[in-house]
């Protein structure tokens, strides 16, 4: 039995996301801080809570994000790269956590480490005295010291890194006994605190005095490149040489190879073990090989492998390219970008429900709900997690999102099959409920659908590529196609409902009306106002409109103009539209035309004609091609940046964000021991006002560790107690140069700890 004593540092998500992003105003959903992050998977671990941990890189834009699965409800949480400060890169090789929970990160450009998960620390060249930045692999030690090792380009700065808390150092072939001139691969720590370094020169030894080699010529080694380490719970030495698995007792050297595998070769790139449970992948082979205590099987994947783990309750995960896998025994799930997150960054429409929930479309994953902090993703590539509504000819292309007067949530696809979906009262858990709408049960021509919106009266219209427009009427359950034979003027490249029933569908140089059965044209080229792509309507009722001749404001008399001539308009190809509930304008323009290209957002109060305006040239806005907006509860305006996913601003600071939890669970013990190693200590006077002794009793005389944390878990004094006997030990804690407060003292002898809970007075 666990005896955990957990730190609560919950912390709601938006506060330290203002604090890591360069400008707290801003922030952005992307797809590599959504889900489970960016397309490259190379490293997977577990923590103390069961949540999965791995890093998701895109390597053609060099970003990405550190990403934690909670497996226990399937949230996911990152930690990107984006216009952040979490890590120093997205490129993530391993992820390991000392005895309490602090978190450590290795990636390309250094090392990454929090103790909250809110506030980060980087260390690299620059400010260690480490010599490579590119962090292969690391390792705690006894005293939650850290191990690493490096590599450069140039061998001879490759070399193991230690830092206990305070100081650094830094290991290498002239200042130790590592070979010279090779590349390290990994690290890994004994119970007995040795150090067993990979490398492509041997295994390498570090008792803490002498290192030594061990090769080919001196052991049982079947190769000099050892790809990874591991150490089992019977303190054997696990090194991976690709065709082999070497196993080293301290004494005597065993052998995995293919002869006791069901494969004819072997080729491991990585190795996971957990008691008798082990795992094997093999890279360049896609598959995974599992010991499940009795025998093993093979297990083919369509995709290359990076790394391997397996968790508490026996699941033995895989990351690789674009994939993070579970596998159960039985069955494999696969989570992707296309079922975890925003799939990709290039978008169609964003929609804010009236429970605010974000939707979005776009290419690659069809339409996804942003439920906060939960995603579920509507598309054929989703990998079965979610519904794919789709029964015939299927699409990954999502276009358009509405809401109707009822409370139905309604979305669209862009396929020859048509595709409108229907959502009784919004409740998409209920996948049982939803209508699917094609061309076999609403109107034979139903197909390639670019927009959907409702009407105030159960009126759904829903436009096509080539013009066609369809019309449902939810109370009569009847489609109708409005086109020019019966209706239309031009083909529509927007629509608006308006209260009343009434539809509003812009076109080139005019709008068509549809009003409870009746057709009318507003005839707009008087005005010189051409390609209409937004109306919308505030709270006067007066109309707004987005044209290629910027922003125009109608009240039912005159008409008003905004462009770049007589204002600070972000550009006269306005997008989109948006009005708050105080009337306040939003808009979406960009010249995307003739150089110099530009484009942002632009807002203000609907009188005068300056503008507050955000341009992608000298402002965090993502991408000049802003081609929607919208403004939400919280006040934030998110804008569809194309190629940039969604920049999101709020001029008091983005807020609303409070479900993304990006703080750490910590844990200030490990399980409790009996009487043959070491027992709980106690401490007297408790409370105390500046000493108080610590009693602990060992049965061996190795030195034990006193560590004491503050309430956030900040680790403010270390000692290592040398001169320990068997039986009963006191020791002594000043704590004069502390507040008061509550702190935890944490013993740790050969590797077994007990946490007290100290009260300063």
């Amino acid at each position: 039995m666990k005896a955990k004593l957990l730190i609560n540092l919950f912390l709601i998500g938006f506060i330290f996301q203002i604090q890591a992003q360069t400008d707290p105003n801003w922030t952005y959903i992307r797809t590599d801080n959504t889900g489970i992050g960016g397309q490259l998977h190379y490293t997977i671990k577990g923590d103390a809570f069961n949540n999965i941990w791995t890093g998701g890189y895109t390597s053609s834009v060099d970003e990405g994000s550190l990403v934690r699965i909670a497996t226990n409800d399937t949230v996911y949480t990152n930690w990107g790269t984006y216009a952040e400060n979490y890590l120093p890169n997205g490129l993530i090789f391993d992820i390991e956590f000392d005895h309490t929970g602090v978190i450590w990160v290795a990636t390309e450009k250094g090392i990454a480490t929090s103790g909250d998960g809110l506030d980060w620390q980087h260390y690299d060249t620059a400010n260690s005295s480490l010599l490579a930045d590119q962090t292969e692999g690391m390792a705690i030690g006894l005293n939650d010291d850290l191990w690493a090792v490096t590599t450069n380009a140039d061998n001879s700065i490759n070399g193991v890194g230690f830092y206990n808390g305070t100081l650094w150092e830094y290991y290498t072939s002239s200042n130790s006994g590592l070979p010279a001139g090779t590349r390290l691969n990994d690290i890994a720590i004994d119970e007995s605190d040795i150090k067993w370094v990979a490398s492509e020169n041997g295994l390498i030894k570090y008792d803490g005095v002498d290192w030594t080699q061990y090769t080919t010529a001196n052991s049982g080694l079947s190769s000099n490149n050892i790809l990874e380490i591991v150490i089992d719970n019977q303190d054997k030495v696990w090194a991976l040489v690709g065709n082999a698995v070497d196993i080293f007792d301290g004494t005597d050297w065993t052998h995995i190879t293919s002869d006791d595998l069901p494969v004819s070769n072997l080729n491991a790139s990585s190795i996971a073990i957990r008691d008798d449970k082990i795992i094997l992948t093999e890279g360049s082979n896609s598959r995974a090989l599992i010991f499940d205590g009795t025998d093993w099987t093979v297990e083919t994947i369509n995709y290359s492998i990076f790394d391997c783990y397996i968790d508490t309750d026996g699941n033995y995960w895989i990351s690789g390219s674009g994939v993070v896998g579970k596998f159960d025994g039985v069955d494999w799930t696969r989570f992707t970008r296309n079922n975890t997150g925003l799939p990709d960054n290039f978008n169609d429409d964003i929609f804010i429900d009236s429970q605010g929930r974000r939707w979005f479309a776009n290419g690659q994953g069809g339409i996804q709900v942003f439920d906060c902090p939960n995603w579920e993703v509507y598309g054929p590539n989703n990998e079965g997690l979610f519904p794919n509504p789709q029964p015939l000819f299927q699409t990954t292309i999502g276009t358009s999102i509405t809401e109707d007067g009822d409370g139905d949530i309604w979305f669209t696809y862009d396929g020859t099959s048509g595709y409108a979906i229907q959502i009784p009262d919004g409740n998409y858990s209920d996948y049982a409920s939803w209508v699917i709408w094609d061309n076999t049960n609403s109107h034979s021509f139903l197909q390639s659908l670019q927009e959907i919106e409702a009407t105030d009266n159960g009126l759904i219209f829903t436009r096509a590529y080539n013009g066609n427009t369809f019309m449902y009427d939810k109370a009569a359950n009847t489609w109708t196609l409005w086109d020019f034979t019966n209706g239309l003027t031009g083909n529509p490249n927007c629509l608006t409902g308006r209260t009343g029933g009434k539809m509003y569908l812009g076109q080139y140089q005019g709008i068509d009306i549809y009003d409870n059965g009746t057709w009318s044209r507003m005839d707009l080229s008087s005005q010189g106002i051409e390609h209409i792509s937004d109306i919308q309507f505030d709270n006067n009722d007066i109309m707004w409109v987005a044209t290629t001749e910027g922003l125009w404001k109608y009240d039912g008399t005159d008409w008003t103009n905004w462009n770049s001539t007589n204002s600070n308009i972000a550009a006269d190809n306005v997008r989109a539209i948006d009005i708050d509930a105080n009337n306040n304008i939003y808009i979406s323009a960009h010249n995307t035309q003739t150089a110099p290209y530009y484009g942002g957002i632009s807002y203000f109060d609907g009188t005068g004609d300056t503008f507050t305006t955000f341009l992608d040239a000298s402002s965090p806005l993502a991408h000049k091609q802003v081609e929607d907006i919208e403004v939400d509860e919280f006040g934030n305006i998110w804008a569809l940046t194309q190629s940039e996913g969604f920049s999101i601003y709020n001029p008091n600071g983005i807020t609303g964000f409070e479900c993304i939890d990006r703080s750490l669970n910590r844990i200030l013990s490990v399980p409790t021991v009996g009487s043959e190693s070491l027992d709980k200590g106690i401490s007297y006077p408790n409370p105390f006002s500046v000493t108080t002794t610590i009693v602990f009793n060992s049965n061996n005389v190795k030195p034990v560790s006193i560590v004491v944390y503050d309430l956030l878990g900040r680790k403010i004094k270390s000692v290592l107690i040398e001169d320990v006997s068997e039986g009963k030990n006191t020791f002594t804690l000043n704590l004069s140069d502390q507040s008061t407060g509550i702190y935890f003292c944490k013993i740790t002898s050969n590797k077994k700890s007990s946490t007290i809970k100290l009260l300063k007075k």
